[in-house]
């Protein structure tokens, strides 16, 4: 299983590439929404130009007359069907009706007596139709006699229409190209992000192991410094050679000794997990064994810290066997580094529970305080090396490796930590592997 410098570098990848294709994606959807507008305004654009030069032309070269009816009118045999994109110019009568058909197209449903009417009203008018089943960009403009006064009303009209069905199919032609082209600038958008972000982490990864190792020879050089401050000052105080005053100086040497060495294996311990040489001898055990047996070796340090420590039984009698395939003593440093974080997160007086279930086919071992609990946004960050939560007790701060070494002994044995909240408030640990 990857370690958690690992998973931190796939998590942060996965946010990177997310970030990314996401601006990418706000970004093509801009683009895309403005070449679409831009392009559909340029082919309506063109239509409008195009109906209104057909019916400008026509009103010049009927130079302020109308024709009577002719034989180019309504019904007229030499009519064709419009094409997807022919252009009809239609002669009115001051009354609206047709009087001439100059560019011989059927017409059905046209001439438009309220576009006459809106001409007439303001000048020009510019509308879409159905004629024939068929939409059409109209433009009328009305016809001014040169011989009338100003103000006069119009001798005629002229009608001009533009069949859009070419039109309509260019746009939504227009629109899924744009669409098409977005859609693959994204998905190659999508793969130049990984490989990037890929190669982005690449000197981190390498720093990461750079570190380890780091970490992994400072360890080993100052476990024997370590183990050499306490002898000495055991010697200084077994064989007295110190006054009484100076003894509880000595007895403080010996204790933070300790505690050096306790941070060092740890130290020593998370190196060995993250470079994948964590040693684990898979035996047949009982996990509800290990779980008492660690229980029991708590119970001295739950009294020191005036806790209570109880290991709840089944509903009838001591709990079924849980056989698993694991190695006792890395169960055991497992539970006692979830037990070590109960004491240290529970308020004096308090209870921390152990309690042991079958899940399926999953043995599961729960450890349960009454502190302050493990905020949700801060439930997997805690299982990173040096991740620290505020402890509840005055001077019970941790070195912030032991969950993460709990993480990495329960990720060897093909199980899982995890953390939610107790039933009746604060933290429980929840330590699951498969039963064998």
């Amino acid at each position: 299983m990857p370690d958690s410098s690992e998973r931190l570098l796939a998590r942060t990848r996965r946010r990177l590439a997310l970030f990314t294709l996401l601006l990418v994606a706000a970004l093509l959807v801009v683009v895309s929404l403005t070449t679409i507008l831009i392009g559909l305004q340029i082919l309506d654009s063109n239509v409008n130009q195009a109906v209104e030069t057909a019916a400008r032309s026509a009103v010049a070269q009927l130079d302020g007359s109308i024709p009577t009816a002719t034989g180019d009118g309504e019904g007229d045999t030499n009519e064709h069907a419009p094409a997807s994109s022919d252009t009809i110019v239609l002669v009115l009568g001051p009354d609206g009706q047709l009087v001439a058909n100059t560019s011989r197209i059927k017409a059905a449903g046209l001439p438009d007596g309220a576009a006459a009417r809106a001409a007439a009203a303001s000048g020009q008018d510019l509308r879409t139709v159905t004629a024939g089943g068929l939409p059409v960009r109209l433009f009328t403009l009305p016809v001014i006699s040169h011989e009338a006064p100003a103000g006069s009303a119009p001798v005629g009209y002229v009608q001009a229409g533009f069949v859009l069905t070419l039109h309509d199919r260019q746009e939504q032609e227009l629109i899924a190209a744009i669409l098409l082209a977005a859609l693959v600038g994204l998905v190659g958008a999508g793969l130049v992000t990984v490989v990037v972000t890929g190669r982005a982490l690449v000197p981190i990864r390498a720093a990461f192991a750079h570190e380890r190792r780091f970490v992994a020879g400072a360890s080993h050089e100052l476990r024997t410094p370590a183990a050499l401050i306490r002898a000495s000052a055991e010697v200084l105080e077994r064989e007295r050679l110190v006054s009484e005053e100076g003894r509880p100086f000595v007895q403080d040497i010996v204790g933070e000794s300790d505690r050096l060495a306790r941070l060092v294996g740890d130290l020593l311990t998370l190196s060995a997990s993250e470079a994948g040489g964590i040693t684990v001898e898979r035996e047949s055990v009982d996990l509800a064994e290990v779980a008492g047996d660690a229980t029991r070796r708590a119970a001295p340090l739950a009294a020191e810290n005036g806790l209570t420590l109880t290991l709840r039984e089944g509903p009838a009698g001591p709990s079924p066997a849980l056989p698993v395939l694991g190695d006792r003593q890395r169960l055991i440093q497992l539970l006692m580094i979830l037990l070590d974080n109960a004491f240290r997160h529970s308020p004096a007086g308090g209870t921390v529970t152990v309690a042991v279930a079958r899940v399926g086919a999953r043995a599961e071992v729960t450890v349960s305080d009454e502190g302050p609990g493990v905020p949700k946004e801060a439930r997997e960050r805690i299982f990173e090396p040096f991740a620290r939560l505020p402890a509840s007790r005055a001077g019970e701060q941790g070195s912030g490796l032991g969950l993460a070494i709990a993480r990495a002994i329960a990720e060897r044995h093909d199980g899982t930590v995890r953390v939610d909240d107790a039933p009746g408030g604060g933290a429980r640990f929840v330590f699951g592997m498969p039963i064998r």
